[in-house]
Parts: structure tokens; C-alpha cells; sequence
């Protein structure tokens, strides 16, 4: 069994129970959107885009999220779990985070930073901007692809 795989089963079975502690906003929730990246594929550059589902828990200021998204079909759901923390403004209408891969369903490292968002803003959304490494793409194992991506997200109905 690979290694993330416990985290993420945890991290589903808890996503409901998630919430932040009382009076601060709240995360948790499922987001649907979609990512953008530009690429260099050992070498060559490239782009792509895809839609994203984000499960997201957030307990005080600490957020885990679980991706899913399909680049290639013929490849299937591609997953990664991220954990990082999240930030508010003094007056707490602003809130930004920066969560960090630590799991999926290939190795790859990928930091993102989730852009301030307003707290006030019906329904809550946010977008991030990551930086993607890996040598482990399916479908091009044992090249090393470079991404910048950007995310926008809204929550799915």
C-alpha cells in the first residue's frame, strides 16, 4: 500500500467532522474549479489545463486539502494531499494560506500559495498559484517536468 494512502483515507473520514475554531472563518468544504500551468517536459515547454475537485478541512489555522483532477483519461484521477496553514488578517477579513504536497498518487513536491481571499465574498472562493516538480508524471515517467500552475476555485453545489 503507498504510504499517503492512510493519510488520505483519515483525511476523507474527517473532512466532515473539520471546523474551525469558534468565531474564526471557515475552509472546510469541497471546491470545484480548475488549474492552468505552464510547463518544460524534460526540456520542452508546454501547457495544460484541467478541471480540479479540492476537499478541503481546516482545524484552527492548519488546512488539509485532497485534489483530484484527470489530465490524461487514458491515465485515470490523478489525487495529491496537501497540509499547510492558513492565515487572517488582523481584522479577519482576509484570509491566505500555504499548503505543501505531502502525498498523491505519484511522487512529485509542490508548494502552493492560496492568494488572500475576502471572507465577506457570497459564495467563498479562492485561487493559488503553485510551483511543480516531478520525474514520476504517469505517462512520462523518468522525465523531470517543471510547473508553474494557477488555481481558481468555488464551492461545488
Amino acid at each position: 500500500m503507498k504510504p499517503w494512502i492512510p493519510a488520505c483515507a483519515a483525511f476523507c473520514l474527517a473532512l466532515a467532522a473539520g471546523a474551525a475554531e469558534a468565531g474564526e472563518f471557515a475552509w472546510s468544504g469541497t471546491y470545484s474549479g480548475s488549474f492552468v500551468c505552464d510547463d518544460v517536459t524534460d526540456g520542452e515547454a508546454g501547457s495544460l489545463a484541467a478541471g480540479k475537485i479540492i476537499k478541503l478541512r481546516q482545524t484552527g489555522d492548519r488546512i488539509d486539502l485532497f485534489t483530484e483532477s484527470v489530465i490524461d483519461p487514458a491515465v485515470g484521477a490523478s489525487t495529491t494531499l496537501y497540509r499547510g496553514r492558513v492565515m487572517a488578517s488582523p481584522a479577519g477579513d482576509v484570509v491566505s494560506g500555504y499548503p505543501e504536497a505531502c502525498g498523491g498518487s505519484f511522487a512529485h513536491e509542490e508548494l502552493v500559495r492560496i492568494f488572500p481571499a475576502a471572507t465577506a465574498r457570497v459564495p467563498f472562493s479562492f485561487a493559488a498559484d503553485t510551483v511543480f516538480v516531478s520525474d514520476a508524471v504517469p505517462g512520462v515517467e523518468g522525465k523531470l517536468v517543471a510547473e508553474s500552475c494557477k488555481w481558481s476555485t468555488a464551492p461545488s453545489r
